[in-house]
């Protein structure tokens, strides 16, 4: 009998246009084990990771894989609800240490399987590299900060008619619907702007809600604001949620969820949802007065295009510097000792199994 594979894809780190943004730190804190691999680009963190995985998710476990949008195809952790563990990536120049080591996981440093003297002959390529990645990241993080610009214009206009009435009344309405639950919060991205463009995980994070209250709407017709306030009393009253944020700014909420009452609350944006039973979607134009159309359709329409070629030229640069990072990883691959990594992950993978 084939063995079911639950695996669940979810970003936890960003390009935000206030740079780089991960919630790894605070989703690792509280988890009864943590195992933190520390090394270069290239030197096998993320295949590391990826594999363990997927063995445990063939031997029926669900599995969480966490993402960056700095590279979307490779995990930068893996999250194992039954066991209440998780794998992550530690050398994002973030402030990530084993708590407890020996006692609630242990940091694996990678170097410790690199040929040192192989990477030596390459030290004056890599400085280069590594600065190179430097500058492109900052330019990245400058072109954003221009895509926040734009996109707060291209709220104004609806946020101008919102009618905050009718903004309170739909907030208490979904208040009443929604909560029922215990306190708790985790954070996460629901999509990031890679170097592929927008990816958005937001219909498959939501796969298993029975009930999907969407928002749809203009920029600026509160979606978010509902999804904050809402959230909020949620807070309040000690209920437990995923709190799912908008990759581009880090103050803006997409997604709202909580898993035990199968629900989600959700700013439908640009994503592409597909419609299901139990969805109710709501139309947040009711709750604007009605527009002034003589200049505003005109308006929002450059705003638009600006908007549209500012995100192709951000793209653009987060794919240079993407390039630049995998130049880097192909001279610290070149350097490690792969089969000796290999036996490794099968000891952390039989630790894991026997800790259970």
């Amino acid at each position: 009998m084939a063995i079911r594979r639950d695996i669940r894809y979810v970003f936890t780190s960003s390009h935000t246009c206030r740079g780089f943004h991960s919630f790894l730190p605070e989703l690792a804190k509280p988890l009864q084990r943590v195992y933190i691999l520390k090394g270069a680009p290239g030197t096998g963190k993320a295949t590391f990771i990826r594999l363990l995985g997927e063995s445990l998710a063939e031997r029926g476990y669900e599995v969480d894989f966490w993402l960056s949008a700095a590279d979307p195809l490779n995990p930068e952790g893996v999250y194992l609800p039954r066991l209440d563990t998780a794998v992550v990536n530690g050398s994002l120049g973030l402030p990530l240490e084993a708590r407890y080591p020996g006692a609630t996981g242990e940091t694996i440093y990678l170097e410790e399987f690199q040929n040192r003297t192989e990477l030596r002959l390459h030290g004056r390529e890599i400085i280069e590299l590594v600065d190179r990645l430097e500058a492109e990241n900052q330019q990245a993080v400058q072109m954003m900060k221009k895509l926040a610009g734009f996109k707060e214009e291209l709220k104004r206009d609806a946020a101008s008619r919102l009618v905050w009435e009718k903004i309170n009344l739909l907030t208490d309405r979904l208040e009443e619907e929604l909560f029922k639950e215990s306190p708790g919060e985790r954070h996460f991205y629901a999509s990031a702007f890679t170097a592929e463009g927008t990816i958005n995980y937001v219909d498959e994070i939501s796969r298993d809600c029975q009930r999907r209250y969407i928002l749809k709407g203009p920029p600026g017709s509160a979606k978010s604001t509902v999804i904050a306030e809402t959230a909020r009393r949620g807070r309040e009253r000690g209920w437990y949620m995923d709190y799912y944020h908008c990759g581009l700014d880090l103050e803006s909420l997409v997604m709202l969820v909580i898993p035990s009452q199968a629900l989600a609350l959700i700013d439908a944006g640009r994503a592409e949802l597909s419609l299901r039973p139990g969805d109710m979607v709501i139309d947040m134009n009711t709750c604007l007065e009605p527009a002034d159309t003589s200049n505003e359709d005109k308006e929002n329409s450059q705003l638009g295009r600006a908007y549209e070629s500012m995100l192709l030229q951000a793209q653009a640069q987060l794919d240079t510097a993407h390039h630049t990072l995998m130049e880097m990883k192909k001279l610290y691959s070149a350097a490690m000792d792969f089969p000796s990594l290999d036996l490794k992950r099968e000891g952390l993978l039989q630790e894991i199994l026997e800790y259970k």
